[in-house]
């Protein structure tokens, strides 16, 4: 049974809501009928305002646990929660209400100043049905100029469920920060375009960073055909790198080997 009010008490709440989300998704043996998950969603909403930080966290993990629409503008005014503990919490529980509406004020926290905040927002819009505008505005964030943002936004677009080919894309394959191009290069690959082997294949003969090089040979290995196996031997031959030669040997044997041979991918296992 809900009562009327809940105490501030932040140990308690944090006790109660759990037990609270419990009932409402699997019911218990008591003489009152448990609230609906519209009731109780209602009930957690009104504690995302309560003066204490960890009520409000309590709250919008809560939320997510149990899922429902209607939580999914409170949660989306949480994400300007002056805690980031709270921001964080908020964002991940809109990845589990799955609203797409949220997008947009998801994509503008892939630039917030807390880093779990950036990397909630990531994971969360992976989970939420994106239109192509949001796609767009992750696409932008790329361009950010703060790295952890455009690092964020590589992690949102590769959790997608599938992304678009863009000049954008292969632009971000130029930037400062090798984690980035890294990034970038699995979500080209992803896009399944063929259009992604030439770019894929300069970042494998010329990027500077081996992890760089090394995402390039998996992801040509993974998309690539006949046309790329000869400069994928050269590098399997001649880099400098022990990783990526071992690499570069994986991804020829990926595009010559024919279809159930056996040959294995180690690395998307």
């Amino acid at each position: 049974m809900i009562p009327e009010s809940f105490p501030r008490n932040a140990s308690y709440v944090a006790f109660l809501l759990p037990l609270i989300v419990s009932l409402t998704l699997s019911g218990c043996y008591v003489e009152v009928s448990p609230a609906t998950p519209a009731v109780v969603s209602m009930r957690l909403s009104e504690l995302l305002a309560d003066p204490d930080p960890d009520v409000r966290r309590t709250a919008a993990e809560a939320l997510g646990k149990i899922g429902h629409p209607s939580a999914s503008s409170g949660l989306i005014t949480a994400l300007a929660d002056r805690d980031p503990h709270v921001r964080a919490a908020a964002a991940l529980a809109l990845g589990r209400v799955s609203d797409g509406k949220s997008g947009a004020a998801l994509v503008k926290h892939l630039s917030d100043p807390s880093e779990s905040v950036r990397a909630a927002s990531a994971l969360a819009l992976g989970e939420i049905g994106l239109s192509v505008s949001h796609e767009e505005q992750i696409l932008h964030a790329l361009h950010h100029p703060e790295v952890s943002t455009r690092l964020a936004a590589s992690r949102a677009l590769l959790s997608l469920e599938t992304v678009s080919f863009s000049s954008d894309l292969v632009s971000a394959l130029k930037d400062s920060n090798a984690q980035v191009r890294q990034g970038v290069a699995a979500v080209l690959s992803e896009t399944g375009d063929v259009r992604s082997l030439p770019s894929l294949l300069r970042l494998l003969q010329n990027d500077a960073d081996a992890g760089v090089r090394a995402e390039a040979a998996f992801r040509l290995g993974k998309v690539g055909d006949a046309g790329v196996a000869t400069a994928l031997s050269e590098v399997a031959e001649r880099d400098s790198n022990a990783t990526v030669r071992e690499w570069a040997h994986w991804a020829v044997r990926q595009i010559t080997t024919p279809p159930g041979s056996g040959s294995g991918n180690r690395r998307g296992q």
